[in-house]
């Protein structure tokens, strides 16, 4: 005879596992955050050193002042992006430590769980067992007489 474990609290131990799930998905989430943060960075930084070239180049030929004016600010417009990019980056950054940490605490309130139910159905099969063994030996005992 088979008997089938069923754990009276499985239904918190899915509800633990939905939890981390879902706290995966929000690191994932936030990693892909913070990847395209660098991404916007980084093509930030490349327009800027652009028009550094662009500026020194026009150093060897004649160009106007308004010129010259006009790729300075397009400079400066440029590092004050870049700046609002650097604290965008650090927001992106702190959300994946935010993420790992969540993660990190729903995967141990998981565990905790799990480990539970092992120690519920390790209980229930030594009861079990136990209880074969008794209906046994009282077999063996009625055979002898």
């Amino acid at each position: 005879m088979i008997l089938v474990y069923k754990y009276p609290m499985q239904k918190i131990v899915d509800y633990k596992n939905n939890l981390k799930i879902q706290a995966e998905w929000k690191l994932t989430e936030a990693m892909s955050q913070l990847n395209s943060e660098n991404e916007k960075l980084s093509k930030l930084q490349s327009q800027k050193n652009n028009q550094y070239q662009e500026l020194f180049s026009t150093f060897k030929d004649k160009t106007s002042i308004s010129d010259l004016q006009n790729m300075s600010s397009y400079i400066l417009y440029l590092n004050h992006h870049i700046q609002k990019q650097h604290e965008g980056l650090k927001n992106a950054e702190m959300a994946v430590t935010n993420s790992k940490d969540g993660l990190k605490k729903q995967m141990i309130d998981e565990k905790v769980w799990v480990n539970a139910r092992e120690k519920s159905y390790t209980a229930h099969m030594e009861k079990t067992l136990k209880k074969e063994t008794m209906e046994l030996d009282e077999i063996a005992i009625r055979v002898q007489r």
